[in-house]
């Protein structure tokens, strides 16, 4: 197996520095070539072809945009890196028979994530040198499965120091894959279903000064149901610092008081659909929640406020989202801060 893979990286390898275009009918690859399970599961199915096409084309328009070496360089070597682990993600191990299609859907999802992480990069003198990692395991505890896959951003220029950055993102990762990871002995009334977390991270970057690593995580620690949620770092790509929202927001503009009766609008129109908590909009509690920067997603286009079950509303109502735009947080924006250049569009 481990000869296949290295097989197949070698034929990426050429495909990514040569950066030749992708064909247009088929995957990125040729067919009549394929060698592993994963390959052949790509070519025998429509929509991972597809997939697997779209995900090399967004590759090959970012990887055109870029004239620096180092850029260039960084971006083939990660994702010579992501194809790797796809053969280890979503290939059986071995004696194990996969359900039909499961494989086929696993090399779709990971294909689209992966075209829309390309998507978010600003290419050109702007490309902000962050790269996807991955955190993956598989096993058994105490008599139960568990599985752990896991993509997380890193930061790689080498003239700024994202040592703190990176490290309170993989902090995070490990904490939550401990949480998945079942004891080693199975306590009285443990399922023995399969413990499991899945979560990825998008990068945005809405201005030159400014990333935010948004996460978004499924976990199913032995309780009732999955749970699920998101997170968000900011981090400034001049000095590699995590940011507070003070260092974006001016806290002296009156963000929270202009701001609070926005969002809780939107909140209690949202419940009208999906109830919520009535009492989590009052607003000593919803301005607590909008002090947190990790529910604050700052995109190129917009900004969303996050909120995850059981914060606002119940599980079965789901995670709620408010958008704001630019314009409307504009006049509250530090016009020394990151994302000063939003202010004066």
């Amino acid at each position: 197996m481990r000869a296949a893979v290295r097989g197949a990286i070698a034929v990426a390898l050429i495909s990514i520095l040569s950066a030749e275009a992708p064909a247009q009918t088929g995957p990125s690859f040729d067919c009549s070539k394929a060698t592993t399970r994963v390959e052949k599961a790509i070519c025998a199915d429509p929509a991972a072809s597809e997939a697997d096409r779209k995900m090399a084309a967004a590759y090959d328009r970012l990887l055109q945009s870029l004239t620096a070496p180092p850029a260039r360089a960084h971006l083939q070597r990660d994702q010579l890196a992501w194809l790797s682990d796809r053969h280890r993600l979503c290939a059986p191990a071995p004696g194990e028979t996969p359900e039909a299609g499961e494989v086929a859907a696993c090399l779709r999802d990971r294909a689209d994530a992966r075209a829309e992480w390309f998507g978010l990069l600003p290419g050109g003198n702007d490309y902000p040198y962050v790269g996807e990692r991955r955190l993956l395991e598989q096993g058994r505890r105490g008599g139960v499965p568990y599985r752990v896959a896991v993509g997380y951003a890193a930061f790689g220029f080498h003239e700024v120091d994202y040592t703190r950055a990176n490290a309170a993102i993989k902090a995070w990762v490990d904490e939550f894959a401990e949480h998945a990871r079942p004891p080693a002995e199975r306590g009285p009334g443990m399922p023995g279903i399969g413990w499991f977390l899945e979560s990825g991270q998008f990068v945005h970057v809405p201005s030159r000064e400014l990333v935010t690593v948004a996460a978004y995580w499924t976990i199913y620690a032995g309780g009732a149901h999955p749970n699920h949620g998101r997170i968000a770092w900011h981090v400034a790509l001049t000095t590699g610092r995590l940011l507070a929202l003070d260092d974006v927001l001016d806290p002296a503009s009156g963000w929270r008081e202009a701001l609070l009766p926005i969002v809780r609008a939107d909140l209690k129109k949202q419940f009208e659909e999906r109830p919520g908590f009535e009492e989590q909009l009052e607003p000593a509690e919803l301005g607590k929640a909008l002090d947190e920067a990790r529910r604050w997603v700052f995109t190129r286009d917009n900004v969303i406020l996050t909120f995850d079950p059981y914060e606002v509303g119940p599980y079965a109502s789901g995670p709620y989202e408010v958008e704001l735009s630019y314009g409307t947080l504009a006049p509250y924006i530090r016009k020394d801060g990151p994302l000063a250049s939003r202010a004066r569009r």
